[in-house]
């Protein structure tokens, strides 16, 4: 019989070089390596099977931290995880970039349900559920349906930090290329100016598709006024705000007018930025949800991207570090906890990760039986440009990340 008597969880971040100095003096900030003792000093020779090592670490304040005594013949669970990117999930409803329509009723009650399914157990106790409503008119069309969902959608997610974007998309064919106009948009503005005089091309009501040349998935808007402005200094003005990044000078070459077809809405995850991560309070996620519907009659949901939450990203890393950092009880920590967790990982960096544990097993009661095992597990986060040799070392093999 065993127990756990003293566990804890190491994270070493490595973001210069896998540490092949000579000696571990040499180890500049940020990086680390597994050494040895021969003849009493610390260095990093080829490393043998059966040795005795330790993985000393220098963060970048430049602080040396050295890991337990690791004996290579005697590691547990030893896996190396390579970095994947995080997902974000894409669902479409009605035309969703190859096929499909919105199917539509006059003075008639449509409605969107949008469950957060990352919000179960993260936020709250359950998945948050979003209803859109939107009543069509006494002519109804598809593109009055579809903007006038699009247009609730947006109001109900910036109530919830804008967790899902949702565009309009078309199926209508290029009426004109307009190759010789840049234009300048704003990402949640109306207004957008082209770099010439198409005042002959884009009159109210022509259809605008930004992303592509032809149909496809890319979001189609309407032009609903203009100031009237002659040649290259008209301003135009949109049915709704512009999804997309800003762009003083948006290329010629995916700027085009389009014909009427049919539509879709086409729905795409936002998860937090890595600049507006919190790595001491927030929890790593990836924005997943259900979209569900009332009231069409053929027009389907396409989920065609599955959510990845990725592996070895920025906020997996650094809240790693928040977390381990706070599982260090030692006497010093407990007698002065620490105010500040330093956070090493670099954001918008990529790391792989390689990881084992090591048990220390220093007696069995005699009576009981009772084995105590202190487990610590050891995680080395490395920049993936990095030319490593830890998987030699530590004869790790590769996982895939869990989606």
């Amino acid at each position: 019989m065993s127990i756990f008597e003293d566990s804890n969880t190491l994270l070493y971040v490595c973001n210069v070089t896998n540490g092949n100095a000579a000696a571990f003096a040499s180890l500049p900030n940020g990086s680390g390596g597994f050494y040895h003792y021969p003849n009493g000093a610390l260095n990093e020779d080829a490393i043998a099977a059966g040795e005795t090592v330790y993985f000393v670490h220098r963060n970048a304040q430049g602080v040396l931290h050295f890991s337990p005594p690791i004996d290579l013949n005697r590691l547990h669970n030893v896996s190396s995880m390579d970095n994947e990117a995080r997902v974000e999930q894409v669902t479409y409803l009605g035309y969703n970039g190859t096929s499909g329509a919105m199917d539509v009723a006059n003075n008639t009650y449509y409605g969107l349900h949008i469950v957060l399914d990352h919000t179960f157990g993260m936020l709250n106790n359950s998945p948050l559920i979003l209803t859109v409503p939107y009543k069509t008119g006494a002519a109804a069309t598809q593109y009055e349906l579809a903007n006038g969902l699009a247009i609730e959608a947006r109001k109900v997610l910036q109530r919830h930090n804008a967790c899902i974007s949702v565009t309009l998309i078309n199926d209508g064919a290029q009426a004109n290329a307009i190759a010789a106009a840049t234009v300048s948009v704003v990402n949640g503005g109306k207004q957008i100016v082209t770099s010439d005089d198409e005042t002959l091309v884009i009159l109210v009501g022509t259809l605008l598709r930004f992303g592509t040349s032809g149909a496809g998935t890319a979001a189609v808007y309407k032009v609903v006024s203009h100031d009237s402005g002659a040649g290259a200094a008209r301003v135009y003005t949109l049915d709704r705000p512009y999804e997309g990044a800003t762009n003083a000078t948006y290329p010629a070459a995916t700027f085009e007018t389009v014909t009427e077809g049919d539509y879709g809405l086409r729905f795409v995850g936002v998860s937090v930025t890595d600049a507006n991560f919190n790595p001491v309070t927030d929890e790593p996620f990836v924005v997943s949800f259900t979209l569900g519907t009332e009231d069409f009659t053929t027009a389907t949901v396409t989920k065609t991207t599955n959510p990845v939450i990725g592996s070895g990203t920025y906020q997996q890393v650094s809240a790693l570090e928040a977390y381990t950092q706070f599982q260090q009880k030692s006497k010093a920590i407990s007698a002065y906890p620490p105010t500040t967790r330093i956070i090493e990982a670099t954001s918008g960096a990529a790391y792989e990760l390689h990881m084992f544990e090591i048990w220390d097993q220093e007696f069995v009661d005699a009576t009981t039986g009772i084995r105590p095992i202190s487990k610590t597990r050891i995680i080395i986060a490395e920049v993936s440009t990095i030319d490593d040799d830890f998987d030699d070392n530590i004869g790790a093999t590769t996982v895939t990340a869990v989606i």
